[in-house]
């Protein structure tokens, strides 16, 4: 029997080895590593030869030496083209560059930044597939995912030392009780990986520690000054949905997202704001805002969704008719907003934004908070007390620094709300890399609606992450135990399908979109992957383990897990992949 089953893994090795060589390869000498950090998946950077004489002349490329640039000419064709350093004119950069090479030697001269161009392809994985076209391009020198860059303030826990919160984060913990957000971190893509999400609010403290997006570069439109209270309240949102993942403070739901930030007041309200997110956006980008309006007519504490106003309702309106998911908060009112006295204004058979509208809970409990609205226009709901935040500084705050303030006291649907645009955005994620296109914002919707526990009240369900993943195939067969592992830890991988099948674990240190023709595309990077090892599946999960040496250069490093498993007929199938961090 050792024997047979030996013969079986083998053939499975040399199967999806033999599959591996005839790719086209995701890496080359053209093509730089796809996961040094974030990467926008949808834009590309392409280098031409020099000599080539390339150029954009009226959309078309063509060469000022004579060169054929036909092939080349006709991947760009499959999308949006720009020079990647357009603020100079061209006869400029043909200055810098002769008088770069006559004052460098050879060996070290700079490329041309007129032969450098930014191509946007329609999504990922058309994306990818022009990269690896254009690899295999003779005239193609360098092609590659345009990185997210990140100031230079970003990197560290400012003195004094920071604890880690993200044990006391009960929100990330499995359902019912949080959502799961600690599973599904496992699962590549559901960090929220290319997927960028566009917070719109009053303000946000600038260069916290913990969240190295949140800093002024990333602002659009005009600058937001930080403004107390605001700014405690516009980081403690941020953080619950995006905060870096690291070993110290708290992680964010979707930590791998690109963000950008627009202030409502000095752009003029919202709906000025929202126009500016939506026009910085692609489809199936996030729109997260926590802010609600307060209609004193009504009465006492009338605190309503913003889209309560025509204005904002059509603003919202617009940006998820072009592809954007909005997030807002159901508002802290304790009103039934399927009140006649409301106008019908949040009945979907009467005017529906298409926003997802959160309300919150108490805490752990499936019970709506007190001061939570409630109403079947409700799409789901989160944590509304005890939620850990950054900002206030209620359990940390050394030296009065506001960047390096933390607390366990959030509550309202502004700290539920951004909960669920994290949700939003993993599961945006996964499908994106896992099943290899986006979900719509109906598609999201209707997983709101179903999966997860309900309440009691109308507030609508707790999201449940790896159920939802699991319920799009974007969870199929692979898992880990926890998707951060310190120095000196333990990699913990489950591997799952039919009883009888055999299955081969595979790892790398980069990421790529790899088309075999399987069931799914390959995600590992084809030239550092290596076999981990080969498993008998007899019904239930097969572990994996990998002890992690005790080397602090290795913090900071990903690895990529995925599997395929052979069945009856040697029929390969290939699993979804996962990502570890070691902090």
């Amino acid at each position: 029997m050792a024997s047979i089953l030996f013969l079986r893994w083998l053939t499975l090795g040399l199967l999806v080895c033999a599959a591996a060589a005839q790719a086209p390869r995701s890496e080359g000498t053209v093509a730089a590593p796809q996961r040094l950090g974030a990467v926008y998946l949808e834009r590309l950077e392409v280098k031409l030869a020099e000599g080539s004489g390339a150029e954009l002349v009226d959309g078309r490329l063509v060469s000022r030496t004579g060169v054929d640039l036909s092939a080349v000419g006709r991947w760009f064709a499959e999308a949006d083209v720009r020079p990647l350093v357009y603020s100079v004119p061209r006869d400029v950069l043909d200055r810098w560059h002769a008088h770069a090479c006559a004052v460098l030697p050879e060996h070290n001269r700079p490329g041309h930044l007129g032969l450098w161009f930014k191509l946007t392809a329609r999504d990922p994985a058309s994306a990818e597939r022009l990269r690896t076209a254009l690899a295999e391009e003779p005239l193609v020198e360098h092609v590659y995912h345009e990185p997210v860059l990140y100031p230079a303030t970003c990197g560290g826990d400012l003195p004094p030392t920071t604890p880690s919160f993200v044990s006391q984060q009960l929100s990330h913990a499995p359902s019912p009780l949080g959502h799961g957000v600690r599973e599904a971190a496992g699962i590549l893509g559901a960090r929220g990986q290319g997927v960028g999400m566009r917070m719109i609010e009053n303000g946000w403290v600038w260069d916290h520690e913990d969240l190295c997006q949140v800093v002024q570069a990333n602002v659009i439109g005009a600058m937001t000054p930080m403004i107390m209270p605001d700014s405690n309240h516009g980081i403690a949102g941020a953080s619950i949905a995006f905060a870096d993942r690291n070993s110290y403070g708290i992680t964010g739901v979707a930590d791998e997202v690109s963000v950008l930030l627009a202030g409502i007041n000095v752009n003029g309200g919202y709906a000025n704001a929202m126009a500016l997110a939506l026009q910085n956006s692609q489809p199936g980008d996030v729109a997260l805002i926590v802010i609600m309006i307060l209609v004193p007519s009504l009465g006492p504490g009338s605190w309503l969704p913003l889209e309560f106003l025509q204005a904002n309702f059509d603003a919202t309106l617009t940006a998820t008719a072009n592809g954007m998911h909005v997030v807002i908060p159901a508002g802290n009112g304790n009103r039934d907003l399927d009140d006649p006295a409301l106008l019908g204004r949040f009945d979907r058979n009467f005017r529906d934004s298409g926003a997802v509208i959160v309300g919150a809970s108490k805490a752990g409990l499936l019970e709506k908070a007190v001061y939570s609205n409630y109403g079947s226009r409700i799409d789901a709901h989160s944590w509304g007390d005890q939620v850990l935040a950054c900002g206030y500084g209620t359990i940390f705050w050394p030296n009065n620094d506001l960047r390096q303030a933390y607390t366990a006291s959030g509550t309202g649907t502004s700290s539920a709300t951004p909960h669920i645009a994290g949700v939003v955005a993993a599961l945006q994620g996964a499908a994106r890399r896992q099943l290899g296109q986006p979900l719509s914002n109906q598609e999201v919707l209707n997983l709101l609606h179903t999966v997860g526990p309900l309440t009691p009240d109308i507030i609508g369900r707790r999201p449940d992450l790896p159920a939802m993943m699991q319920q799009l195939g974007a969870l199929d067969g692979l898992s880990v135990a926890e998707p951060d592992v310190p120095v000196g830890g333990t990699i913990v991988a489950d591997i799952d399908g039919p009883a009888g099948t055999i299955a081969a674990l595979f790892g790398s240190f980069g990421t790529a979109t790899v088309p075999l023709g399987f069931n799914r595309d390959i995600h590992l990077d084809l030239l550092s992957y290596g076999s981990l090892g080969g498993f008998f599946l007899n019904g239930s999960p097969a572990q994996y383990t990998l002890n992690v040496p005790g080397n602090a250069a290795l913090e900071g490093v990903d690895l990529y897990l995925q599997a395929v498993r052979l069945g009856a007929g040697g029929a390969l199938y290939v699993t979804n992949s996962c990502q570890v961090s070691i902090l």
